[in-house]
């Protein structure tokens, strides 16, 4: 009895729990629609953060082509590769804060490749960026290489 009564006045003492505010940000992504082997190219993505931190912001492919994959990548923009997230890791980003990235890569292989990138963060619980009912909202684009 002693026990339950120490647990409950350890709950109301830590006050209501609040739900965590939701992570959102504003998603820019400039890539181009056609490239050729062996030469670089660039994608830039632009994120600004509107809510809480997001710790170690994960510009994460949901297709199944991947930018890194598709070309020989020349500048991660500081970013690293998370090949078992299918991300790159990005760091943290503050709340109000902006980062544009630009990487640059050397297209390897000819065809028309789909891409799919959302955000989320790279720590547990790995919770989505513009999450709603449906699913976090993701940018898409094409790309053909001849």
């Amino acid at each position: 009895m002693k026990t339950a009564v120490v647990v409950a006045t350890l709950l109301l003492a830590a006050g209501p729990c609040a739900s965590p505010q939701p992570m959102t940000a504003t998603l820019n992504i400039s890539a181009s629609s056609t490239a050729k082997v062996d030469v670089l190219e660039q994608l830039v993505v632009k994120v600004t953060n509107s809510g809480p931190l997001i710790p170690h912001l994960g510009l994460v492919f949901r297709s199944a082509d991947r930018w890194y994959e598709r070309h020989q990548m020349k500048d991660l923009a500081g970013c690293t590769v998370s090949t078992e997230q299918s991300a790159l890791d990005c760091g943290d980003l503050a709340v109000g804060a902006s980062k544009t990235l630009t990487f640059q890569g050397v297209a390897g292989t000819p065809g028309t490749f789909h891409y799919e990138l959302a955000l989320r963060e790279l720590v547990q619980p790995f919770d989505w960026v513009n999450d709603h009912p449906d699913g976090a909202e993701a940018q898409a684009w094409d790309e053909t290489v001849s």
